[in-house]
């Protein structure tokens, strides 16, 4: 009895340390490689070079004559405006360029605005807005990686005219 106890602790005490080894080894590992968050605290639209509309840590930022609110044509579509981020500083940075980053969007109404890319640009950082009908709507702006979105906007202002 005595040696059937002692081989059932040192039986636990070895699949203890196995249970805190394996563990121990998970994601969390120091040594393993992390997956890197493209996190902006902004962006940028810009248009033929004109940076028209700015949005920084969560507010838009309507200053030195920027817009406060996008605007689409009725029936038509507007320019291919280009998205630049904006690190914690307000400097521009590229957009992420990493396959399992893409630019994803939410509008609100979808029967006043949508957004158009060719199917060669669908994902990235450049898109145009078509206008269904006279109203207004919401847009949020988000960079999606994988099935998670790491970065958007608050609802920006779309006026259709």
């Amino acid at each position: 009895m005595f040696f059937a106890r002692k081989s059932f602790q040192r039986t636990f005490a070895a699949v203890a340390v196995l249970a805190l080894f394996v563990i121990s080894c998970g994601s969390d590992d120091p040594m393993s490689e992390h997956e890197e968050h493209f996190e902006p605290e902004g962006l940028v639209l810009i248009d033929s070079g004109n940076r028209f509309f700015r949005y920084f840590e969560g507010q838009i930022d309507a200053s030195g004559g920027r817009a406060d609110h996008l605007e689409v044509p009725n029936g038509g579509l507007t320019a291919k405006w280009t998205i630049m981020f904006l690190d914690h500083d307000g400097d521009e940075i590229d957009p992420p360029d990493e396959p399992d980053d893409k630019f994803t969007s939410t509008i609100a109404d979808n029967t006043v605005v949508e957004v158009h890319q060719e199917p060669a640009d669908v994902g990235k950082f450049e898109f145009q807005l078509r206008g269904l009908k006279v109203g207004e709507t919401t847009i949020i702006l988000e960079v999606t990686h994988d099935d998670h979105i790491d970065f958007r906007t608050i609802p920006i202002p779309v006026r259709v005219q």
